[in-house]
């Protein structure tokens, strides 16, 4: 009975020393990056289908985007493109060719995701769809070969213009900001910094803002960061009509002897409409926080403490 199970140990540590041999020795799939190209060299991006085509250049490391728009891009989306897809690899065998692969796996050129690479004077163009399936399938343009990449890029990085454009419309630092002005039907004031101390003025008043002020922190806190997704490009003269009397006007004197002026318009019950330095080329839809912030009467600059 020992010499049986000790012929039975045997026979299991040779296949098992089998195994492993052949699993050492067999053929490794080795995996491709998609995109042949350092990332740091890359200068163009397109990304375009049937309905839209982005279009977006570097420039001293900051991409922006230069059709159908000019604008700088989402930082946060550029940087999951990166992150996601121009590093991602795949395996050289196809998961299908010909043209009827083409058509199974929805990579014809009417209906695939196209975003095409620049950079060291060659172009890379690739082709994404998505069949529901936990990964993208893709092609090269002008290949048939169907492969499989693991990550999503068809149903995230698609053509629609607000997810590319960066929402920061306003944005400086309280050391950048001077004078801020703000004018409307019944109320004027102006806010001058001196260092880290803020002085309230109008016609009737002028006095030292509490450096603990609930009202100056909430106005710098905005103009740090003022942003929207919403975008109104080459608004209709019945919405720039607005501007003509506009409901607040903010006026910034800021570092460097730069200036920018504000106007907001009511848009609806819960939101404004925003003009910056008179360009009715682009517009922006804002909430009424966002107003509502500049809106303050010269008591609650006064209040000391967090309360209002």
């Amino acid at each position: 009975m020992k010499r049986n199970k000790t012929i039975l140990i045997a026979i299991l540590v040779a296949l098992l020393a089998v195994y492993l041999v052949l699993r050492l020795k067999g053929p490794e799939e080795r995996l491709r990056p998609v995109y042949d190209l350092d990332s740091l060299s890359i200068e163009s991006i397109e990304v375009f289908d049937q309905a839209n085509t982005l279009k977006f250049t570097k420039n001293k490391g900051v991409w922006y985007l230069t059709e159908p728009v000019k604008w700088p891009a989402d930082t946060l989306r550029i940087n999951a493109l990166f992150r996601n897809v121009f590093t991602a690899k795949y395996s050289r065998t196809p998961m299908g060719e010909g043209l009827q692969a083409l058509k199974r796996f929805e990579l014809q050129d009417s209906t695939a995701l196209h975003i095409v690479v620049g950079g060291k004077g060659k172009k890379i163009h690739t082709m994404f769809s998505n069949m529901g399936n936990p990964y993208d399938y893709f092609r090269y343009h002008g290949s048939n070969e169907v492969y499989q990449i693991k990550t999503k890029v068809y149903n995230i990085f698609g053509t629609d213009l607000p997810n590319w454009r960066s929402p920061h419309v306003v944005n400086y630092f309280e050391d950048e900001l001077l004078v801020v002005e703000v004018a409307s039907k019944n109320n004027n004031y102006k806010l001058t910094r001196k260092g880290y101390d803020w002085h309230y003025q109008n016609a009737r008043e002028s006095f030292q803002i509490p450096a603990n002020n609930l009202a100056i922190m909430k106005v710098v806190s905005i103009l740090a960061n003022l942003d929207t997704y919403i975008f109104i490009d080459d608004g209709e003269q019945k919405m720039l009509e607005r501007f003509k009397n506009p409901d607040w006007t903010v006026k910034l004197t800021l570092s460097n002897n730069r200036k920018q002026e504000l106007k907001f318009a009511k848009f609806n019950d819960q939101q404004f409409v925003l003009m910056v330095d008179n360009d009715p080329s682009v517009l922006f839809i804002v909430a009424n926080d966002s107003v509502f912030r500049f809106t303050r009467n010269a008591d609650t600059f006064k209040l000391k403490g967090y309360g209002l």
